[in-house]
């Protein structure tokens, strides 16, 4: 966690010398200033680890009127805390107010993010503790048991954040293949859980903090020359995979021909 934090506060003061603000979804931008937020933390409150599934997560409060006001976003691969209630993930359904002044009706979870309470919606993150976020490292297909005769038609890219089940490794003894499974963001409540070959995947956190870091680099093309050097540096440091090696040297060298 403190790496993370460290990555946030270098990408934070990347953002200072940015001209520009890229917003990923403006339909969650507010239209009127929202309400401060109640940053006080609930030391009673029991919380559950969860993992975000979805790039740019956005993380709302409630208004006066409990309507949900966008307030800031969770990185891919970040892991969050969810409350829960009487053994049960806090959520309910709740109006989510759009910048063209348009509500829709949705269900939200109640978490915690680097101590701040938000809600968010439940397509974004996952309902299991036992989940760690990871990486797919090769283009791989799916499978809906861990035997490798259940392949189905859905690809996952190499470069998809996932979260892992590490206690769900197990081997189809005629390949000798392990499968592990992990979830993905399809646009359903906390994921779709598959299964693939566990050969396929990174879960270390060196490689989770280079991967949000580059995503923000890429992202950004008025980010100064300066300060994306020096999270490079920073991410080169990192006790990274081969994958994500290669990664951040694709990565340097078009930022590099994007100076030229």
């Amino acid at each position: 966690m403190k790496k993370a934090r460290l990555t946030l506060l270098l990408l934070c003061t990347a953002m200072f010398f940015i001209s520009c603000n890229k917003e990923k979804d403006n339909s969650d931008k507010v239209t009127t200033p929202a309400p401060q937020q109640q940053n006080v933390k609930s030391v009673k409150k029991e919380t559950i680890s969860s993992v975000v599934i979805y790039d740019g997560t956005p993380l709302y409060i409630e208004d006066s009127d409990g309507k949900m006001i966008y307030a800031d976003e969770a990185l891919l691969g970040d892991t969050i805390r969810v409350y829960v209630e009487d053994n049960s993930i806090e959520q309910k359904e709740a109006i989510r107010l759009l910048s063209n002044g348009k509500e829709d009706t949705f269900n939200f979870v109640h978490v915690s993010y680097y101590d701040s309470d938000y809600w968010t919606r439940d397509i974004f993150i996952t309902n299991n503790s036992k989940l760690k976020p990871g990486i797919i490292t090769t283009d791989s297909l799916t499978y809906s048991a861990p035997d490798g005769t259940s392949a189905t038609s859905k690809k996952l890219e190499a470069g998809t954040v996932v979260a892992i089940d590490p206690d769900s490794t197990k081997k189809d003894s005629d390949l000798d293949i392990d499968f592990i499974s992990v979830t993905y963001y399809n646009g359903a409540a906390f994921g779709k859980p598959v299964y693939v070959k566990a050969e396929a995947l990174s879960d270390t956190t060196a490689d989770i903090i280079a991967n949000q870091t580059l995503s923000r680099i890429i992202a950004n093309d008025s980010l100064k020359p300066e300060i994306a050097d020096i999270l490079f540096l920073y991410i080169e440091s990192l006790q990274v995979s081969s994958y994500m090696q290669e990664k951040i040297q694709a990565a340097k060298e078009e930022v590099l021909n994007r100076r030229n």
